[in-house]
């Protein structure tokens, strides 16, 4: 298979050791490419191994973006992932973006809420990177939404404790709600901000 070419034109965001670009075969992916130099945590390999993990254990991946593997790229070895994307093909909003332009009620949002830790406990998934822009609502039906994860799954780095959360229910639970509670720290501040009419620090 030839090698995928990625430009600054297919470039969607750039975290803080990856950036993301829309595949430029198929626009219902998108590639995530290592950029960091030097020591890093390698975010790829920490997502595929987990995310594979589940497949293994048959787990509900209704709210997780799938992954498809690797791919060789111009800018090095890339993971493909499906795109966020609506019901009607649109892009997918993250949920900071929603909770900042108070596009959802705030009733809805702990709905939303409410329904991806449920899934969360009930699958033992760890989502451990808790940003809301790692978080995408999706609109599944017309003014329909759930929340996807886009990224921040399974470990930070590589280690003992990353296996010992794999294969251990009694940590994952205690990682899940530990991971919980920061999530819903974030989240509460962010709808402050919201209401005072101010943006995110971060990205949206």
């Amino acid at each position: 298979m030839s090698q995928i070419q990625l430009n600054e034109s297919l470039l969607i965001a750039k975290g803080g050791e990856r950036a993301c670009y829309l595949h430029p075969l198929d626009n219902s992916k998108v590639i995530k490419i290592l950029y960091t130099q030097g020591n890093h945590n390698n975010q790829n390999k920490l997502e595929y191994i987990y995310i594979n993990d589940l497949k293994r254990k048959k787990t509900d991946l209704s709210h997780i973006t799938d992954c498809y593997g690797f791919i060789s790229t111009n800018l090095g070895e890339g993971l493909v992932f499906d795109r966020a994307l609506n019901y009607d093909g649109k892009p997918t909003k993250s949920f900071r973006y929603m909770v900042a332009n108070k596009i959802l009620t705030l009733k809805e949002q702990k709905k939303l809420i409410e329904e991806l830790k449920q899934y969360l406990e009930k699958n033992l998934i760890l989502f451990v990177d808790t940003s809301l822009t790692n978080l995408f609502c999706q609109e599944i039906q017309k003014d329909k939404y759930k929340i996807i994860i886009v990224d921040g799954l399974g470990s930070k780095r590589m280690g003992f404790k990353f296996w010992l959360y794999r294969n251990f229910k009694g940590y994952t639970k205690y990682k899940i709600k530990r991971q919980w509670a920061k999530f819903m720290k974030m989240y509460e501040k962010d709808v402050k901000r919201a209401e005072l009419g101010k943006r995110p620090f971060t990205r949206l």
